[in-house]
């Protein structure tokens, strides 16, 4: 559940596509379910579960998002939006929980959440 959303703004589309294509669209990554379990692992099940669950979504840290998911998706998803990696850090920090939540309307990972449309999920969170 969400406060507010962002804008429709052409950089914060760049930053929510490329966040998937990089953490949720990628077999590298495993995908939705790889991406939740690498932040469990990393110390983030319960910021998780608010994401998945449909109350009000906990806030994520740069430094501890950046230990959960690793230096190198974080370099991809920088490379891919052309910014440092802690301006992605910040970009993902923003929109992953947005992004997760949206995916798990139900408050559970399902087989629908893993057949993601990115631009279902840009109107779902991006304010126009």
């Amino acid at each position: 559940m969400t406060v507010s959303a962002p804008k429709a703004t052409q950089s914060n589309q760049n930053a929510v596509t490329s966040i998937m294509d990089v953490l949720i669209n990628n077999n590298q990554t495993g995908g939705l379910d790889g991406i939740i379990g690498n932040l469990t692992k990393g110390g983030l099940g319960n910021v998780v579960d608010s994401w998945i669950s449909t109350g009000k979504n906990k806030s994520v840290s740069t430094s501890k998002l950046n230990n959960a998911l690793g230096s190198d998706v974080i370099s991809q998803v920088a490379s891919k939006l052309g910014v440092s990696n802690t301006a992605a850090l910040g970009m993902i920090a923003k929109f992953l929980p947005l992004i997760i939540d949206r995916l798990t309307p139900e408050g559970k990972v399902t087989a629908q959440s893993k057949a993601v449309n990115v631009q279902d999920i840009l109107s779902q969170i991006l304010k126009r």
